[in-house]
């Protein structure tokens, strides 16, 4: 139960935190987002990857744009989102 708490929140948490720097992230039921990049998710994912943080992109799904991010620990959402962050800043 706790568990199942902490990932609605964390859900919650990049829902919120996402669209605050441009990317959609529709509703889900799942344990993850699908975050919509607005533009070729491959640059955004290396970028992420440089400051250790691991996505899935999902152009094989013909969702070019588009990223799988699981929910983690809050610690962990907030490191995804500030990542994410520098990643747009800097273009990728």
């Amino acid at each position: 139960m706790r568990r199942s708490r902490s990932i609605a929140q964390g859900h919650e948490r990049l829902r919120a935190g996402l669209p605050k720097l441009g990317i959609a992230a529709p509703a889900s039921a799942g344990n993850f987002v699908l975050a919509d990049s607005g533009r070729s998710a491959a640059p955004v994912n290396e970028a992420l990857l440089r400051h250790g943080v691991i996505v899935r992109p999902v152009d094989n799904y013909g969702l070019p744009n588009h990223l799988r991010i699981t929910t983690g620990t809050a610690a962990q959402n907030e490191r995804l989102l500030a990542a994410m962050a520098e990643a747009f800043a800097a273009g990728s």
